[in-house]
């Protein structure tokens, strides 16, 4: 049997990310800065597997390493470290593996990827171009690269990009969802939602891609495809930053609608349901106003359609069946009794005041 084959990389000393030593030993050239890059290459490349010598001067890092043949291959290991968000130490051991194998495509696209993510725009293009010079074809580094132009602000070049990206592998979802997230930034609406639809059947659990695509319709006016296109966000993962901007845009869109129906004047069948609210909790006890608040409010995070009248709805906190308007209004004038400093996210304050004026006038609406 052959002996393991050992590995040397090289980085200058000044290139190692110091935010990964300890605050007291950041400082270049010091015994202490050497001492702890040391400890910290020894650890990472054991935990890789295999035996690891680390020598560090003031200009350079050396690294000895034999792999140990039964361990998981070492790029998957540091991918690994990639996705849960380990960039800084995943950066340094690309860097040290590119130094042995400086034509690696993976290695190049991964480094490229990493690098973008943290914000060092400049280097990310270098190694994806390396990468693409390579290998041409590789659509996911193209699709890289033009993320790292679009977020350097160089939009036009990566539209460019992202468009030979799409047209070499029409069915990568990742080129059709990065450009459509492009042309949508420079206002070209249409093809932006015919790439965010293409991306939506290829990979249909993709939040950002249906959030991109309601987004590209409510622009084009297609208010009723981006209500679907918002729900669908919600439907994949009602959790999350992007779930959360899905519900602001359905609260819009359905508080564009709720007000465009009466111009200007508040609304009577708010009206009605707000009256109907006041009367209902001034029976109740603020623990039961509370549950009630609550389970819409939670009911809510799927999104409630205040615009479809048909009572669809139900509580576990209070019988009956509710249109969305309702359940919302009952949600609007319970936490004006529990929490009145809290913004339930839709304007419900001009129907508010006319039934609370109304009820302590001992009025109720005609009709």
């Amino acid at each position: 049997m052959s002996e393991p084959k050992v590995l040397e990389f090289t980085l200058a000393a000044g290139d190692f990310d110091q935010s990964l030593l300890p605050p007291n030993a950041r400082a270049q050239g010091t015994t202490a800065f050497r001492e702890a890059v040391k400890r910290y290459l020894q650890d990472e490349f054991t935990h890789l597997g295999g035996w690891c010598q680390v020598d560090v001067d003031d200009r350079l890092i050396r690294v000895s390493w034999t792999p140990n043949r039964q361990a998981p291959d070492e790029l998957d290991q540091i991918i690994a470290k990639l996705e849960r968000g380990e960039r800084s130490g995943a950066i340094m051991l690309l860097q040290l593996l590119l130094s042995d194998r400086p034509a690696d495509v993976s290695i190049l696209y991964n480094l490229g990827m990493g690098l973008s993510d943290v914000g060092r725009l400049d280097d990310a293009e270098i190694h994806l171009r390396r990468a693409l010079d390579i290998a041409p074809d590789f659509t996911n580094a193209r699709v890289a690269l033009g993320v790292a132009l679009q977020r350097h602000g160089r939009t036009n070049e990566a539209i460019s990009e992202l468009r030979k990206a799409a047209e070499r592998s029409p069915e990568n979802p990742w080129a059709q969802r990065n450009l459509g997230a492009c042309l949508l930034s420079t206002g070209q609406f249409e093809e932006a939602e015919s790439c965010l639809r293409k991306a939506s059947v290829i990979n249909p659990d993709d939040q950002q891609t249906w959030y991109g695509l309601g987004q590209a319709l409510e622009n084009l006016g297609k208010t009723a495809d981006a209500d679907a296109a918002y729900r669908k966000v919600i439907d994949v993962d009602e959790y999350g930053p992007v779930a959360e901007r899905a519900r602001d845009a359905l609260r819009a869109i359905a508080a564009k609608i709720f007000r465009d129906k009466v111009p200007g004047v508040p609304r009577p069948d708010a009206v009605m349901y707000c009256l109907g609210a006041i009367e209902k909790f001034e029976k109740m006890s603020r623990s039961d106003i509370q549950q009630i608040a609550f389970e819409i409010a939670m009911l809510g995070r799927k999104g409630l359609n205040v615009n479809n009248p048909e009572q669809k709805y139900r509580l576990k906190s209070l019988p009956g069946e509710y249109s969305g308007l309702h359940l919302v209004s009952l949600m609007y004038v319970g936490f004006k009794i529990i929490a009145p400093e809290q913004d339930v996210g839709f304007d419900l304050s001009k129907e508010y005041a006319m039934a609370k004026a109304m009820q302590q006038k001992g009025n109720t609406p005609e009709g």
